[in-house]
């Protein structure tokens, strides 16, 4: 049935006052007992929203028809087959006598209420709501080397950004945050830390092509590469290719680089770009070597003209320090814009090898035209100048408007549609313009639908917020989806003819995804808001299928428990990223296969033969029985150096032979399957000194995520930073500060007043990290300086396995605690918890000693909550008792055990004090509350804290000995530091191994 459209029929009858779902009386027409019936229906709808009315009832006597409108309230909540069968069987029982052979149809946002039921859960599906025309997917760009080549979006293109942004606010001359400073971030952030470390991983390791509309790169250095100039006077622009074969300059503006950019500028109109002709067998390269300022993950951004002959499979290859990782990209689309292949580990410096891009000729294409621009290496600092000032901030942290500006859109189409000097207006609503650039016509920008814009065929968009409102109770605001069922020119169907209720398709799949996954894991109470039909810019400007969703609300202390949890953000992005693959397969007719959980129970261990046996195990995921594993991938670094393209492995164990002696691996494993590769495990290190050299099995025991400590009473709720500060997960770009507001009676002034839940600034100028979950190799590092073989294993893997073999196990615990988990309040991560005690009893039983080293080691199984058996344990083979859990802020630590002052090592001098970071940064996780333990049985103080003269550390010497530190040993500043002291203590439990091999 198509849209209703009531002024055509023969009588309207207007229910004012039937909003309401109270009957009052009984009439004795049939007009209004039908009325009366309809709203009895609703006054006992179990599942309809509260503020459910009528809106309209239509009869035409000449069809015998009644049409029924509800009014849009009674369409903001989830319809099913189930609950609309049952709805339509209520409303005909009342049909009066009269009009019981007429026919009914129901309806509500001018639509049948059939049309509110998602294809993918509805079993007769709406062919109004699915693609016109199902084009072949096109991948703009395709990772050549990925061993796993399946994905259920593999070609798509999602469309995604975060919301808000650091922007110019002209009425106050500054620059400044869309929203206040609330619970220890910003929603100008927030939205971030779920969509870059989490969502679009996800959705590219199913193979889709990821576009944003902000700068996606946490790096805050940028290196510029181009042939009309570069960023720095060290990087180099390079041209090979013999005499009639090479690269010429091609006809129209490229890129140029210029230091700032003003308002109307585009940057890819200042220069120039070159072009050659396509050839089987590649005549021509280019080289892009960019001077690196420091070592670390650059993203990689390479840009290319828009050519009638583009060639559909130029050939890019990203030198870094893991190897060669080719991509085959489409120029027929995408030209005039920065296109994102990936991130890479880079050394700083000049090296044509591990630090560069290189494009040839080559193409299947004949009479294909090859074309090349500028290559960007990292995310940069913001660059667009609004009121005589740059922004001063990373690019990442800035809205969308400066972005675009920077990626080459059309001010007067994109990011400058209606406002010249309101950039929050333009910031919002130049973001679904995007999308329709990005796409092009007749799908363009609104203003100009025909613009031929890049040519992406964008399947779908999303603007990621939290701003849903607020409460006093201890309760979650919940979820708010906002779709439009109608375009900018109150259209109810996309240019190319498809229905705009896919919108609502969407909405509710992802919001139903969200909502059930938050109850299973989290919450059983989580509330589901509503499902907004509105004509926000970002839900009603974009002309491909697309939503806003308000998550939860960063203005509510509840809800933001949950939004500050790592393990939150993962699993609340695998339910949007499941949405997505679940809304496309029923646009497509495909059957939804979603990725794997990433593998645990990591093992590398040397056999007494030489070789690395490597061991894994798949995860099945309890709330998604399509996501069982079908194969895996390891990957490999050296060193320093990053990940190779990695290896397909069919079952769970890969033996390694002619490992190179000296040298630290490092491995992480996916699990694949149809549905594309699951996000990387942690890692595991190992390094080998050579035949007869002693050995050290690592324990990775360092896996916790968590938010801050919270503190609810009467008068006082936020985040306790002083009791737990939390750990992100590797880089955090939401934390701006500490909390400072505690008062639940505090009122928003302003957003530089904002009330309760009002933070400092102190850190949003650059993300802080937290456990990257590789620290294995740094104490593998610091064991094969002194000599040693190093295996390392998992904590799960640990229990399970004979440690018998080693001399020395090092249990790396990290900032490992107890710690009760968000909603349910599950506890986890206990740092030493009853197998691990067990496995390192048998360990020191079968003549290992043991090495422990973590913030909370003695706290969590020693402290005032530990039980009985636990502190017994601690003092009986840990030798320790606890003392405190905020024994040391400033990391200074004296040492004043003799052997490790001096360890008679030939050429070493003595050492006296050591430093652990205490600061907040980039380099490692800052330690909050180390633990002061005493010594216990024998055991002796082997640090103390410089501030205090607090017990650090203890230890008992020998071969069955123990060490523990009251910090985490990766923390210790200083690689030569480290390096030095793991010899010491190695040889404080072993002086029988010589001190260098």
């Amino acid at each position: 049935m198509t849209d209703f459209l009531p002024f055509r029929l023969l009588l309207l009858v207007l229910l004012a006052g039937c909003t309401s779902t109270r009957a009052t009386r009984v009439a004795d027409t049939p007009h209004d007992r039908f009325t009366w019936h309809l709203e009895q229906v609703l006054a006992n709808c179990d599942w309809c929203h509260d503020d459910s009315g009528l809106d309209s009832l239509v009869i035409d006597p000449a069809a015998q028809r009644l049409e029924v409108y509800f009014n849009d309230a009674f369409a903001q909540v989830p319809f099913r087959d189930s609950t609309l069968m049952a709805f339509e069987g209520d409303v005909l029982r009342g049909i009066p006598e009269e009009l019981a052979a007429w026919h009914v149809d129901l309806a509500s946002l001018g639509a049948p209420l059939s049309r509110l039921v998602p294809n993918l859960y509805s079993r007769r599906p709406d062919p109004e709501k699915t693609p016109v025309s199902d084009d072949a997917v096109r991948p703009l760009v395709d990772p050549v080397n990925s061993p796993w080549r399946q994905g259920a979006l593999r070609g798509r293109h999602i469309a995604v950004w975060p919301s808000h942004g650091w922007y110019w606010e002209g009425a106050l001359e500054r620059w400044e945050w869309q929203r206040a400073r609330l619970f220890q971030t910003v929603e100008d952030l927030l939205p971030f830390s779920f969509v870059v470390p989490y969502l679009a991983p996800m959705l590219e390791r199913a193979g889709a092509n990821v576009h944003m509309p902000r700068e996606r790169d946490m790096q805050m250095h940028e290196v510029v590469v181009d042939n009309d100039g570069m960023s720095d006077a060290r990087s180099r622009y390079l041209e090979v290719g013999p005499e009639g074969a090479s690269w010429r300059a091609g006809r129209g503006d490229g890129f140029a680089f210029r230091e700032r950019w003003q308002t109307g500028e585009n940057p890819f109109e200042q220069g120039t770009y070159r072009i050659a002709d396509a050839s089987p067998e590649p005549t021509a390269e280019l080289a892009w070597v960019p001077d690196i300022p420091e070592a670390g993950r650059y993203a990689v951004y390479v840009s290319w003209a828009r050519l009638d002959a583009a060639a559909p499979d130029a050939e890019y290859v990203v030198h870094h320090t893991g190897g060669k990782t080719s991509f085959r990209v489409d120029q027929r689309m995408g030209g005039g814009t920065w296109v994102y292949l990936g991130t890479f580990r880079f050394e700083a410096g000049v090296s044509a090898e591990s630090g560069a891009v290189r494009l040839s000729n080559r193409s299947r294409r004949e009479g294909a035209l090859v074309s090349a621009d500028a290559v960007r290496f990292g995310g940069g600092m913001g660059n667009v100048e609004r009121g005589g000032q740059v922004s001063g901030r990373p690019r990442f942290m800035e809205g969308a408007r400066y972005f675009m500006q920077y990626a080459g859109m059309p001010a007067d189409l994109v990011y400058n549609v209606t406002e010249s000097t309101n950039d929050y207006v333009d910031d919002y609503r130049g973001r679904a313009e995007w999308v329709n650039y990005l796409r092009g016509r007749p799908e363009g920008p609104n203003k100009n639908r025909l613009a031929g814009g890049l040519g992406i065929p964008i399947d779908l968009s999303l603007a990621f917020h939290t701003d849903a409102g607020v409460t006093r109770s201890d309760s979650t605001v919940g979820t708010l989806m906002i779709y439009s069922s109608t375009g900018m020119l109150g259209e109810r169907s996309f240019p190319d003819g498809m229905s705009r209720f896919a919108n609502r398709d969407l909405a509710d799949i992802m919001q139903t995804l969200i909502v059930e996954d938050i109850r299973a894991l989290y919450d059983t109470s989580w509330t589901r808001r509503d499902i907004w039909d509105r004509d926000y810019s970002e839900a009603v400007r974009p002309n491909v299928p697309g939503v806003l969703l308000e998550l939860l609300s960063h203005q509510n202390f509840a809800d933001m428990q949950f939004a500050l949890d790592p393990r939150f953000r993962h699993d609340v992005a695998r339910s949007i990223y499941k949405a997505m693959v679940r809304f496309l397969a029923a646009q497509h007719g495909e059957q939804p296969v979603i990725t794997p959980l990433a593998p645990d129970h990591l093992s590398a261990v040397w056999s007494p033969g030489g070789t690395l046996e490597l061991s894994w195990e798949g995860r099945e995921d309890p709330l998604e029985p399509s996501a069982s594993p079908a194969a895996y991938v390891v990957y490999m670094r050296r060193s320093d150096g990053g990940y190779d393209n990695g290896r397909l492995i069919q079952g769970n164990r890969l033996v390694l032979s002619h490992m190179e002696q000296g040298v630290v691996y490092g491995f992480r494993v996916s699990a694949v399957n149809r549905g594309g590769e699951s996000l990387p495990s942690e890692e595991v290190a190992v390094a080998s000194a050579g035949p007869g050299a002693p050995t050290m099995l690592v324990v990775s025991a360092f896996d916790r995520l968590a938010a801050p400590a919270s503190i609810d009473e009467n008068r006082f709720r936020g985040f306790g930073y002083v009791q737990d500060e939390g750990v992100s997960d590797g880089w955090d770009p939401a934390f701006v500060g500490h909390q400072y507001d505690f008062d639940p009676d505090s009122r928003w002034l302003d957003d530089d007043s904002p009330g309760h839940g009002a933070s400092y600034a102190t850190w949003e100028a650059a993300p802080t990290v937290g456990n990257t979950f590789d620290y294995a190799a740094v104490h593998a590092r610091a064991a094969l300086g002194a000599g040693w073989s190093v295996s390392s294993v998992s904590d799960e893997r640990f229990v399970a396995m004979d440690p018998s073999p080693f001399d020395v196990v090092n249990v790396v615990l990290g900032e490992e605690r107890r710690t009760h988990g968000p909603g349910r309040g599950d506890t986890s991560f206990e740092a030493l918890p009853p197998g691990v005690r067990e496995s390192l009893s048998l360990a020191r039983s079968a003549g290992a000693s043991l090495l422990l080293s973590g913030a909370h080691v003695a706290t969590d199984s020693a402290g005032p909550l530990a039980d009985s058996l636990s502190r017994d344990w601690a003092e009986r083979v840990l030798l320790f008792r606890w003392r405190t859990d905020h024994a040391s802020e400033r990391g200074d630590v004296n040492v004043v055990s003799e052997m490790l002052q001096d360890d008679g090592a030939p050429g070493q001098g003595a050492l006296s004090s050591l430093v652990f970071n205490t600061r907040f940064g980039q380099s490692v996780y800052r330690v909050e509350s180390p633990d002061a333990l005493e010594p216990v049985n024998a055991a002796e103080t082997l640090l103390r804290y410089a501030d205090n003269n607090m017990s650090a550390a203890t230890g008992h010497p020998g071969p069955t000995g123990v060490v523990v530190l009251g910090f985490p040993f990766e923390t210790i500043r200083g690689e030569d530091v480290r390096r030095d002291f793991m010899r010491r203590l190695l040889f404080y439990l072993h002086p029988e191994y010589p001190y260098e091999r």
